[in-house]
């Protein structure tokens, strides 16, 4: 397994973490979503493109946006840190598309 899926997986546990532990659950749930999309094309489960979008640079910027909201608000330990996985994986994502 190579570096990038691992923190694809990273990113979909800990979202899902935070769906299942969060009352507030929209933020956790459009990070799932797209982590999920992203776990889902990176294994070549489902194939699809959009013409002139990357898709890396999109959903690497709403994993990080979204984290950052997550972790704005979060209060506990594990919490934090999942968010904090999250916002850093979606970082690393759009620094990699735009480098």
């Amino acid at each position: 397994m190579n570096p990038p899926n691992v923190l694809i997986i990273a990113a979909l546990a800990s979202s899902l973490l935070l769906v299942f532990q969060l009352k507030q659950r929209l933020f956790p749930i459009v990070a799932a979503v797209a982590s999920g999309v992203e776990a889902v094309l990176a294994f070549h489960i489902l194939k699809f493109s959009l013409k002139g979008i990357n898709l890396g640079l999109v959903l690497g910027g709403v994993l990080a946006v979204v984290g950052a909201l997550i972790w704005a608000k979060a209060s506990g330990k594990t919490h934090v840190t999942a968010a904090t996985i999250i916002a850093l994986v979606g970082a690393i994502q759009v620094f990699t598309a735009l480098v």
